[in-house]
């Protein structure tokens, strides 16, 4: 099956682009028409890449999601290409992109994701590999199958489960009170103790830092080097790219290949990994410092969002 409207897009992309663009829309019809599906996505995707604003091929890659299971992504597309559609006055493609949009509705999987009482706003909630909003959280699409949601906080230890939803299905996440880092020294040479403390919590902040640096560039090399401008930008040697995100003024979105979406899981999991190594190397430093000028026999800390306590027993 294929979506028989005509690839359409505002003034935008190179002519060259624009060209190449729908070269590809063109065979990848072929190709649909032909039977070989996998080929034909591969080539809307690639069109897409290459005129961002084509109503025609969003439609068609939102069917190639939809034939591949993916719906909530499909609906994504089809939402955007009814939206573009109405700007540009294209009756045509705004009527195929909400007939489409009705049938999937009842299908699609929603995910509510209810945060622990108290919960800062600098907490941040991520599902597979994207950043919700606080006012997303509450009800969100997702695709069928298994689910990774990560919830951190600043000086918080990061809680991550996993939910396996099937279509149709509302599947409800409670994340429990995210757990503070903890570390506890005890040591009946304080000054050794207090020297190696310094020493190894610096290792661990450098450490964090050079996971931040990584994660930072892992995750931005997907992406063509204006994206970190917030503003459109497509480059078909990336598997990343953004798009203005018509229903937010001044805001895009990010779209990218399964290969690509596999590197921001990766880049997410190591900037997650930069805030616990760096929150302890804080810790353990600072605890260190405190046995060194201090003498105490047992020292304790104990640090979260909302305090920070110190024990310690001993001779002073």
């Amino acid at each position: 099956m294929v979506i028989a409207c005509a690839s359409a897009a505002v003034a935008g992309p190179k002519n060259e682009d624009k060209a190449e663009a729908d070269r590809l829309f063109d065979q990848a019809r072929e190709l649909m028409t032909k039977g070989d599906r996998a080929q034909a996505c591969k080539l809307f995707e690639l069109s897409l890449r290459k005129d961002p604003r084509a109503v025609g091929t969003m439609l068609n890659v939102g069917l190639c999601n939809e034939e591949g299971g993916t719906i909530a992504t499909a609906m994504r597309f089809y939402a955007e290409a009814r939206d573009r559609a109405i700007d540009q006055g294209l009756a045509e493609h705004r009527d195929a992109a909400e007939r489409k949009l009705a049938l999937l509705a009842p299908r699609v999987p929603h995910l509510e994701i209810v945060l622990p009482a108290g919960a800062p706003a600098t907490t941040r909630v991520l599902v597979d590999d994207l950043v919700l909003a606080r006012n997303q959280i509450a009800d969100y699409t997702v695709d069928p199958g298994m689910r990774t949601i990560v919830v951190t906080a600043p000086d918080k230890l990061p809680y991550e489960t996993k939910v396996d939803v099937v279509e149709s299905q509302h599947a409800k996440v409670v994340v429990p009170a995210l757990q503070g880092a903890t570390v506890v020294v005890a040591t009946n040479n304080r000054a050794l103790a207090g020297k190696l403390g310094v020493i190894g919590g610096g290792v661990l902040v450098g450490l964090g830092v050079g996971f931040g640096i990584y994660a930072d560039h892992l995750y931005w090399s997907q992406f063509p080097d204006a994206s970190r401008d917030g503003i459109d930008a497509v480059d078909p040697s990336k598997p990343c790219y953004t798009l203005t995100d018509p229903t937010h003024l001044g805001s895009v979105t990010h779209h990218c290949t399964s290969a690509g979406a596999a590197k921001l899981r990766t880049a997410n999991r190591w900037a997650d990994a930069a805030d616990v190594v760096g929150i302890a190397g804080v810790v353990i430093a600072a605890t260190g410092a405190y046995l060194w000028w201090s003498a105490p026999a047992h020292v304790g800390i104990d640090v979260a969002a909302d305090h920070a306590v110190i024990s310690a027993v001993g001779r002073f």
